[in-house]
């Protein structure tokens, strides 16, 4: 596949992947204000999530076929 092909999956995954790495960074910054351990649990999935997200829209390979 061409690499123009999955252009609209890339950049929804990176658009997703950036809004979800605002929002763990956010929770975490307010959670380690307030409520360290609970907002972590939140805070860091989100984090975690939104880094799978960018890295897979910048794979080479489309990564739905």
């Amino acid at each position: 596949m061409s690499a123009r092909s999955c252009l609209s999956e890339r950049l929804s995954s990176f658009s997703v992947g950036s809004i979800l790495l605002v929002l763990g960074v956010l929770i975490a910054v307010f959670s380690l204000i307030t409520l360290p351990f609970i907002g972590l649990i939140v805070g860091v999935p989100l984090l975690i999530s939104a880094c799978f997200l960018i890295v897979v829209a910048r794979r080479a390979e489309c990564p739905l076929q």
